[in-house]
């Protein structure tokens, strides 16, 4: 397409997503109607949406979706990975092919088919001069995305962030509830220790500042959404085979709903061969387990 018939369909993208957003609906649901309009006009085989909480340098990905299979969220702190960066600068970020120009990645999603894409486009979502969000689409092909495909995607954040902020707030005005998460997501994001939070079929869904840190040293990624225990393509949820074996007992534990007793030391086997102390406890909701939390802490 040349120039005027590619802001011919963008503007006509944008008018599909303003009218769906129209409608009342939550952030899951403005999402997914948004990106139902770009896969008009874009490859949209990966997308996901996240919410971010500045106090605790924390995004919660509220809506994501994978070759058109949705696909549970999760939290993850800050990074230097691309998502990050659009947060941390306040401005949109293209990657075209990652396997050349792409940073790297040191926490993922599970999906379906292994390995990274190859582009990517991750836009902030900005309200009332205020980052509350990151959109991102990706692709498997190369070269898949460019400029005006970035002024779209950002176009349609743009739109988001009113749905978002509509539904934070409601007719009524501004809710106290996103304070009251800022306050805990900051003391999460605090803790000297590694947190990690596994859901009831022991996936990885949740870690703050000080477990990527120390999780991800020697350029390790780690794995959201996919059983701590087993390894997707090679490559295991919780950076190296030799952690997870010696926590297998713990994870074994915590899907049983059994709490684990006193403490369990293990290896980094990384150069500097860090020693690490984990304690578990087993989560609860109306009396029924539903996950585990996991804290490791650095052995002097």
């Amino acid at each position: 397409m040349d120039t005027s018939d590619r802001l011919r369909v963008g503007l006509g993208v944008l008018r599909s997503v303003s009218r769906a957003l129209a409608r009342p609906l939550d952030v899951a649901g403005a999402v997914r109607a948004a990106h139902a309009e770009m896969a008009r006009v874009l490859d949209v085989t990966i997308c996901f949406f996240g919410l971010y909480d500045a106090p605790g340098q924390i995004v919660e990905v509220v809506w994501q979706v994978h070759d058109g299979t949705e696909l549970p969220g999760g939290h993850f702190p800050l990074g230097s990975g691309l998502t990050s960066q659009a947060i941390r600068e306040g401005q949109p970020k293209l990657i075209r092919q990652w396997s050349k120009e792409g940073p790297s990645v040191q926490v993922q999603y599970a999906t379906d088919r292994p390995g990274l894409p190859e582009s990517s486009i991750a836009v902030p979502v900005v309200f009332d001069a205020e980052i509350i969000g990151v959109l991102v689409v990706q692709s498997y092909q190369a070269e898949a995305y460019d400029e005006d495909d970035v002024a779209l995607v950002q176009g349609v954040a743009d739109q988001l962030a009113l749905a978002v902020a509509a539904d934070r707030h409601g007719p009524e005005g501004s809710s106290d509830a996103p304070a009251r998460g800022s306050d805990l997501e900051a003391v999460l994001a605090s803790m000297p220790d590694a947190l990690l939070v596994l859901d009831d079929k022991g996936r990885l869904v949740r870690l703050n500042q000080a477990a990527r840190r120390l999780l991800c040293l020697a350029d390790k990624t780690l794995i959201l959404g996919h059983p701590v225990d087993l390894p997707q393509a090679d490559h295991w949820p919780l950076g190296t085979r030799q952690l997870t074996d010696q926590l297998r007992p713990v994870f074994d534990q915590l899907r049983r709903g059994d709490e684990p007793r006193g403490e369990v030391q293990v290896s980094l086997n990384d150069p500097m061969d860090h020693l690490l102390s984990c304690r578990a406890s087993v989560l609860l909701k109306d009396g029924a387990p539903v996950g585990g939390l996991m804290v490791l802490r650095e052995v002097a």
